[in-house]
């Protein structure tokens, strides 16, 4: 079954939020206030890795005070980046996403 504009348009704002200043509040609006069962699958695989984002942000910032985590630092910026995009580029066309760190986990549970 094609995805609706809607659904387009909600999966695309759970994944972008964190391109835009709002890791975690964006995806987890979007599956309080969503009735669909694909959009809330997709906001909480998109919640679930800017969850992880955040978490890898802060402790590689803590580690490049000791001059080691600037390649951590700037390896989660670019997975930041790279996979919502990735994400809202497949959803426009109609295909399923899922994270390659944390969507196992997520459809799992």
């Amino acid at each position: 079954m094609p995805l609706t504009m809607e659904q387009k348009i909600l999966c695309a704002i759970s994944h972008l939020g964190i391109l835009v200043g709002f890791p975690i509040l964006a995806p987890l609006l979007v599956y309080f206030l969503s009735k669909d069962d694909f959009v809330k699958l997709q906001a909480k695989e998109a919640l679930f890795f800017q969850i992880l984002v955040v978490i890898l942000m802060i402790i590689s910032l803590f580690l490049t005070i000791f001059l080691k985590g600037l390649p951590l630092f700037l390896a989660t910026a670019a997975f930041s980046i790279f996979f919502p995009i990735m994400a809202v580029v497949r959803l426009c066309k109609g295909r399923n996403f899922s994270y390659p760190f944390t969507g196992k986990f997520v459809r799992k549970g």
